[in-house]
């Protein structure tokens, strides 16, 4: 018998640590996942500054968003910074887990979880010269205006029946910075781009003399609310997007959400 004991208390610690485990894989509130699934998740990202990009403190506002709301669920992030189309199509296909500011459309949630709440609230304004007279109530008022868009984005449906009655309104360019320095020149009357965005490109790259020359419509022209999407591809995506929607209401919980978001309110709003 007594050569048993020790045998039986080798296994009664044994069960104690399991049972300790146990527990704190519990109270960590990850109790659908293992440790691997768990630790770091892969999301595909992209430019679009101030809110994502490679080279900004946290990557971005949006994307510090994300990091740090998983970071309180004990999930490290990973980026990678990629084209926003090949980013989706790997996000769709499970070649990473998801991926960051999407708007949620109904064609993206049947690939993909989304996220309860948006990254962000982002506004699209016009933005002119403060020598260019801007009032409109719609569109159809800016009509004898220029308006100067940038090649590659996805207006929606803005500009759509404004363009098919009156194509010779809009000029196209190649970037956003062209656009700007469009406007310095008096090439186009009206820019239309993301409030932050475009005082983010301003700040950046036009001499400060430049910068004194523009300003923006206080009127909203759309809004855009940017979303996290998970893929469906990977069933534990299910419990990582409840473990984010958490993370981010307790983030928002302490305020430090708007700590993080104060570098994509520069102008005060």
């Amino acid at each position: 018998m007594s050569q048993n004991k020790p045998h039986r208390m080798r296994t009664a610690r044994w069960l104690m640590v399991s049972i300790l485990v146990a527990m704190a894989a519990w109270a960590a509130g990850g109790q659908g996942l293992d440790a691997a699934e768990r630790t770091v998740i892969r999301l595909a990202n992209g430019e679009w500054p101030p809110y994502t990009g490679l080279h900004l403190p946290g990557h971005g506002c949006d994307s510090q968003v994300v990091t740090e709301a998983f970071g309180l669920e004990n999930i490290r992030v990973e980026y990678e910074f990629l084209p926003w189309a090949r980013g989706l199509m790997l996000s769709q296909n499970g070649a990473v887990d998801g991926a960051v500011e999407w708007a949620g459309t109904a064609e993206q949630r049947r690939t993909h979880f989304v996220s309860s709440e948006p990254l962000s609230n982002q506004q699209w304004v016009f933005f002119h010269r403060k020598d260019t007279k801007v009032s409109w109530q719609r569109l159809d008022d800016l009509v004898g205006r220029t308006i100067g868009l940038t090649i590659g984005y996805a207006y929606s449906d803005l500009f759509v029946s404004l363009r098919q009655r009156h194509p010779e309104m809009f000029k196209e360019a190649a970037s956003d910075l062209l656009n700007f320095r469009k406007l310095l020149a008096g090439r186009i009357d009206l820019f239309p781009v993301e409030r932050a965005v475009g005082l983010h490109v301003i700040g950046r790259d036009l001499h400060a003399r430049d910068r004194e020359v523009l300003v923006f419509s206080p009127q909203a022209l759309a809004e855009f609310r940017p979303y996290l999407l998970l893929s469906r591809a990977l069933p534990a995506n299910e419990e990582r997007m409840r473990l984010f929607d958490r993370g981010l209401r307790r983030l928002k919980d302490n305020g430090r959400y708007d700590a993080i978001m104060s570098p994509c309110r520069a102008d005060g709003s």
